[in-house]
Order: C-alpha cells, then sequence, then structure tokens
C-alpha cells in the first residue's frame, strides 16, 4: 500500500495532456491552389494607377470544399496594386500587377489571403501573365511609326500633285513621312486596363483556414410561445 500510495499521487497531480486547439477541429482550411474568381468593382489602368492602390470586388462563384461552400457568392475581397508602369514612347512594356490580399465574408468573418493573379477579362493582343502575376503588353511604336509615315506621305503628296509639279510631290511626300513617323513617336503604347465589372481570377499561393458553418439553432422561445406541457396540459395529471 505504502508502494501504490506515490504512484497513484503522481498520476492524479500529472498535468493533463494539452487540449487540441479549437482550430484544429473547427476550422476548414482552403488549400493552396484554390480558385478564386472576383468581379472588380472598380477600373485599374496602369497608366493612372501606382503601387499600393487599393481596389475592391467580390466572388462571383461559390468557393467550395468537401462539398460545403466556405466562400459565398458576393463575398468581398480587397486587393491591392503591387506594380503599375507605362509603356515608353518608342520602346518598352507597360506593366500592371495586382494581388488580392483580404477575403470578408457576409458573417463578417475577415481573412487574410496570399494570391497570384492567373487570367482577367480581355487579355488579347500581345497581352501576358507572367509567373508572379503581372500582366504585360508590349509598346513598341514601329507599327504606329510607319503607319504614320504613310499617312503623312500621302497628305502631303496630295498636295504636291495639286500644285502641277512632280519633284514637288516628291518632296511633299517625303516630308509629310517624316512629319507622320514623328508625330507617331511621341504617343506611347496601350495601357494595361482591368476594367470594372470584369473578371479575374486568383489562386490562393498559401491555404487559408475558415470556421465550419455551424449547424441551425433551434428556435428560441419568445413571449408568446409556451411549451410542450404548457401548451397541452394533461387533464389525467393531478397537478
Amino acid at each position: 500500500m505504502k508502494q501504490t500510495l506515490p504512484i497513484l499521487l503522481t498520476l492524479l497531480l500529472w498535468p493533463a495532456a494539452p487540449a487540441l486547439r479549437a482550430q484544429d477541429i473547427d476550422e476548414t482550411v482552403l488549400p493552396r491552389q484554390t480558385e478564386i474568381f472576383i468581379e472588380l468593382g472598380r477600373t485599374i489602368n496602369s497608366r493612372t494607377a501606382r503601387a499600393g492602390d487599393k481596389f475592391f470586388g467580390t466572388v462571383t462563384v461559390p468557393v467550395t470544399y468537401e462539398d460545403r461552400i466556405v466562400i459565398p457568392q458576393g463575398s468581398y475581397i480587397l486587393g491591392k496594386v503591387v506594380k503599375a508602369k507605362r509603356s515608353g514612347r518608342i520602346t518598352g512594356k507597360s506593366q500592371l500587377q495586382v494581388v488580392a490580399d483580404t477575403v470578408i465574408l457576409p458573417s463578417g468573418l475577415t481573412r487574410k489571403l496570399v494570391t497570384v493573379l492567373t487570367s482577367a477579362d480581355g487579355l488579347a493582343g500581345g497581352r501576358e501573365i507572367g509567373e508572379q502575376g503581372e500582366i504585360e503588353k508590349e509598346g513598341s511604336q514601329t507599327g504606329e511609326v510607319a503607319g504614320g509615315a504613310g499617312k503623312g506621305a500621302v497628305g502631303l503628296g496630295t498636295i504636291g500633285v495639286l500644285t502641277g509639279s512632280a519633284s514637288r510631290a516628291a518632296q511633299f511626300a517625303a516630308a509629310g513621312a517624316a512629319a507622320g513617323a514623328l508625330l507617331s513617336l511621341f504617343k506611347r503604347g496601350e495601357d494595361v486596363v482591368l476594367a470594372k465589372g470584369s473578371t479575374i481570377t486568383v489562386l490562393l499561393e498559401e491555404s487559408v483556414g475558415f470556421e465550419k458553418p455551424q449547424p441551425p439553432q433551434g428556435r428560441l422561445l419568445g413571449k408568446d410561445d409556451k411549451s410542450e406541457k404548457e401548451k397541452d396540459p394533461d387533464p389525467d395529471d393531478p397537478r
């Protein structure tokens, strides 16, 4: 008995095993590579945007996990501009990089996100999305310079023809070509524009935890509600 008493005391005083954290059993975790479709609430233009500018949008398609809606349609998404660059006048690319970094559910539950842009509406004609989600648009002015030179040559060449002199026509055409090409050089390339109402797709780069949906609770009794016993008293009940 004397030998077993210390053992019993040790077991009784031994600290209980750490309880599982609530989030281990009460949260759903959206894994990496989960897609989120977002409708933009404002226009983002590489010409006017600056790094750090904020934007917002809403989730257009519910995000599900294990047959359960985790991010409902209409949830708010907040994001920011990471990079914005105008195209050069002769060469260079316009660039725009945005990230979605916060989601707000209709319940008010808010979570930080780490995402990368993978697609956007209307990206065609030389626009590409890089590995970091940056959108680039070729800014070469070669085609526009040639077009401007051609228009200038035709315009002033016509004036030369009207003067009745072939040599003057050639001189006017040459001058027009030079002027048209020069004017084209002062034009910048196209900007990258994500229009309000357009849809972008982002991919989670890190998993994020969300509370599991709670089962519906029973309706609370109001002032005019009565329990079953109060509603239908048993006439044979001696009470």
